[in-house]
């Protein structure tokens, strides 16, 4: 009597995860630096400062056990830890827009932009939304997979090299 077995191959040793864990991870960096770039290009500046806020950062979710990437902006503390000059307004002004609020100072407020005085009470018209972030990565996902190719192709490679380890013969068995 021939018995058809079917072998299913898994490989739960940690040099296989890491292996893939790190081209995954090298993946999500790529994809990373192509969207920083162009968002970079997409922020509305009126200094430059705001661009040094800008941060993606790869992690192992400690929960599902899968790569993630993050996208998003520094605060002020990070950006002069890493020796750049951070931006006096929130990057998630940008992001988020504001609502219409006065301002006050004790000093007389003055744009150096516009060389114009305004004086101790400011009533800000707010700002409308940007979502920099978001349509960053819209409108440029063809990009971001271009980006990822060169890693997923090592990804399959590896796949494939573990499977040609498997000798899928049909066996025969007697009782």
């Amino acid at each position: 009597m021939s018995k058809k077995s079917e072998v299913v191959f898994v490989d739960t040793s940690p040099e296989v995860k890491k292996v893939m864990a790190g081209l995954a991870k090298s993946a999500l960096r790529a994809s990373g630096k192509v969207v920083r770039k162009h968002i970079r290009d997409d922020v509305p500046l009126r200094t430059k400062r705001i661009k040094n806020h800008i941060a993606s950062w790869v992690f192992i979710d400690r929960k599902t056990g899968q790569p993630q990437m993050q996208i998003g902006f520094y605060g002020w503390q990070k950006v002069k830890k890493r020796g750049k000059q951070p931006s006096h307004s929130s990057p998630w002004w940008i992001e988020e827009g504001t609502k219409p609020h006065l301002i006050h100072s004790s000093k007389t407020m003055y744009d150096k932009s516009t060389a114009t005085k305004y004086g101790h009470n400011v009533n800000h018209p707010g700002q409308a939304a940007t979502h920099v972030l978001r349509n960053s990565v819209y409108n440029n996902i063809s990009e971001i997979r271009a980006a990822q190719e060169e890693y997923l192709k090592l990804l399959s490679e590896e796949i494939e090299k573990a499977k040609s380890k498997i000798d899928d013969k049909d066996y025969e068995e007697d009782d």
